[in-house]
Order: structure tokens, then C-alpha cells, then sequence
């Protein structure tokens, strides 16, 4: 199978499109509109869902109301015979959407991360792996407060986008923790996370939380429609199971062919599997060499193995025709303690490859036989 071109995903920066998250759309604009925002917001919930989309709107929603509130403060009317009289401050218009127009300027300065009142941080691009860095150094988070200690240029708000909180270091979040701590006036973070458990509970307990579920599967289909067109409609269904309902993941998954993947793990996982089957299926995973590509088969050996310790009850959404079959065909000969071991011993084995750097041929052959696996632990 040829592989699949790269879909270009725009940057959350650049998306004027939400789809999804009302709910939590809804009660931000009620507590800004109400003149009760917190000072800062904790976005969690799947990677590849609309985390970073949704900060953004709510950024040029904050920027944008901020700008409107300032420029309608009327000035002072001085009399000849009286004191001037006293300046009165309109509060921001309530509108029923984040949504603004992508050809206004405080969208394409946004977007062009050119806004003065607006910071984001993200991992830097490492130029010699050309891949992007895993976390957040403190010096980009010694950045926060100096940028929040200037008074806003441009309405009533300074802004902190940061992508994500739980890549901080450790010296990175203690930076940060005091200025949650002790936030300035008009001053308002989102902050994105993947993993809360990750983060220092100081952080979670002084943010607003906000739980961002998958979008349903209509919903998804609207998302993969409007930023990946070229991904065939019969493919969601699929794509929707496989991704866990996270249409990012879903558009990486399909450009790195997770749907060959995760059929190849199948085979190679069936007890019939001959060891010259394991080697070849071995063999063409450690062909591919980009890390994106790599998380791809990994996630999707994980997606397996989850549906394979659930047998035989329900799973929601069929990946692939003759699916069932070749789950049970494995999941049958095992009890569920052996699955549940083959799960922890192969993660296990997973992380210590990743953190080693040991030979990844090696370790495919082993997570497709829980076997090996059991007498590696042994």
C-alpha cells in the first residue's frame, strides 16, 4: 500500500472553525460576560479534539471584547461650571458565538502571532531532529509574568496561551505557579493539557477546570470534511474506533497508514502466526522511521490489545471487516489475567525501548507474542 500524502492541519492559530464544545463555550462567555471570568482556565481532555482551537476563540474573544470595552470609555465632559463629568465604562456586547471573521485584523494578527496582548507558548522545534521538543523550558516560562506585568497596548486584557501546560518542566510549573499564585489584574491564561495527573496539583487547584469530551461521530465527520476532504467518507467510521474519536489523531493515523498497521498486528498476534510472519511484519515496522510513524503503530498495537482484553464483550465501532474474528482467534486461547499481562508486560517493554533506545525490531517480535513476553518477565 502506497502511503498516504501528509494532510495539511492548520494551526489552532489559524482555525476560525469550532465544532463541537458547547458546553464548555457557552459558560466561558457567560462568566466574561458576566464580569466573572477566573483568571485562568485548565483545557483538558484527548489530544487531537480541539484543545488549542477552542483557546484560541476564547483569546480573540477575550482580545476582542477587551478592545471594544476600551474604545467606547468616554472621556471626561468638562464644564465651566463644574467638575468634569465622571467616565463611564461600557461592559463588552454579549454575542451568542466565539466565532469571529477570519478577514478581520484581530483574526489575522492572531493568527500571525503578531497581537501585542497575546503570548503563546509551545515546545520549540528542535532543527536538528526536525521534530518538536517534548517540553517547555523555564526560560520560555519566565516569559509569563514579564508579559503579564505590561499594561495591555491595545484594550483591557493581556493573554497566555500555553500548548501544553503538563510539558512544562519542573522549573518551568514552579515559574509559572507563582503568577497563578498571585495573577495581575486583567490579565487571563489557558492553559491546555493532555494529561492532567501529569501536572502539579498546586496548578490544577488554582485553574478553572474545563473537560473537553471526543466529538460524537457526526461531529467528527464535520471536522475530517472541512480540514482533511481528501480522507474518503467510508473511512471514518473506522478512523472514528481507531482514534478514539480525536479527529487530529485520526488524520495522523491515516496518513501513517494505522488502518494497515493495526490489521498487521492482528495477523502477526494469531496463534497460527509463524515465526517467519512475526520476523516479516517485524521487519517492515522498523522500516518506517519517523517518530510520527512509530506512535502510530504503537497506538495501534495498544488499540488491539485494549479490544482484545475486553473479549468478548462489546466494543464500540468496527475498525476492520474480519475484525471480530481475528480478535477472538487470540483473545480465546488466553484468560483475562494472561491479557491483562501481556497489556502491562508489553507497555513495560514499550517504554523501556523508548527511554533506551533498544532495537525496535526486537521489541515488535515480542509484543506480538505474549508468550515471549511472559517468559521476558520471567
Amino acid at each position: 500500500m502506497a502511503k498516504t500524502p501528509d494532510i495539511e492541519i492548520p494551526h489552532p492559530r489559524e482555525n476560525p472553525r469550532l465544532i463541537g464544545h458547547e458546553g464548555a463555550s457557552q459558560r466561558f462567555m457567560e462568566e466574561f460576560t458576566q464580569g466573572k471570568p477566573h483568571h485562568a482556565y485548565l483545557i483538558t481532555g484527548a489530544k487531537g479534539i480541539g484543545k488549542a482551537t477552542l483557546a484560541y476563540h476564547f483569546a480573540r474573544y477575550v482580545l476582542g471584547h477587551g478592545a471594544q470595552a476600551a474604545k467606547v470609555e468616554e472621556a471626561p465632559s468638562f464644564s465651566l461650571f463644574g467638575d468634569p463629568e465622571p467616565v463611564t465604562r461600557h461592559p463588552p456586547t454579549v454575542t451568542s458565538s466565539l466565532a469571529i471573521d477570519a478577514d478581520s485584523s484581530l483574526f489575522r494578527r492572531v493568527a500571525a502571532s503578531s497581537h501585542t496582548d497575546l503570548l503563546s507558548l509551545s515546545p520549540a522545534y528542535d532543527t536538528k531532529k526536525h521534530v518538536e521538543k517534548n517540553t517547555i523550558s523555564v526560560e520560555e516560562a519566565r516569559k509569563v509574568p514579564d508579559f503579564l506585568s505590561l499594561t495591555p497596548a491595545e484594550g483591557l486584557w493581556r493573554v497566555v496561551i500555553i500548548d501544553a501546560v503538563d510539558q512544562l518542566t519542573n522549573a518551568a510549573a514552579n515559574a509559572l505557579l507563582k503568577i497563578l499564585e498571585e495573577p495581575p489584574a486583567r490579565a487571563m491564561l489557558f492553559l491546555i493539557c493532555h494529561q492532567p495527573t501529569a501536572i502539579l496539583p498546586t496548578i490544577r487547584s488554582r485553574c478553572r477546570l474545563l473537560k473537553l469530551n471526543a466529538p460524537d461521530e457526526s461531529a467528527f465527520a464535520e471536522i475530517l470534511h472541512h480540514i482533511a476532504p481528501s480522507i474518503e467518507t467510508h473511512h471514518h467510521a473506522a478512523l472514528y474506533a481507531l482514534a478514539g474519536g480525536s479527529a487530529g489523531h485520526a488524520i495522523t493515523l491515516h496518513t501513517e497508514e494505522g488502518m494497515k498497521w493495526y490489521e498487521g498486528w492482528l495477523k502477526a498476534m494469531q496463534p497460527t502466526a509463524t515465526a517467519e510472519a512475526r520476523r516479516k511484519f517485524a521487519d517492515s515496522a522498523v522500516a518506517v522511521k519517523s517518530p510520527a510513524a512509530w506512535a502510530a503503530i504503537i497506538h495501534v498495537w495498544r488499540t488491539a490489545m485494549h479490544r482484545i482484553s475486553l473479549h468478548p464483550h462489546a466494543r464500540s465501532g468496527q475498525i476492520l471487516w474480519r475484525e471480530e474474528e481475528l480478535i477472538t482467534a487470540i483473545a480465546e486461547r488466553l484468560s483475562p489475567a494472561q491479557r491483562a499481562d501481556w497489556v502491562e508486560q508489553g507497555n513495560q517493554l514499550i517504554g523501556q525501548t523508548e527511554t533506551f533506545n533498544l532495537d525496535k525490531r526486537y521489541t515488535i517480535r515480542m509484543l506480538t507474542d505474549a508468550g515471549q513476553l511472559e517468559r521476558l518477565a520471567a
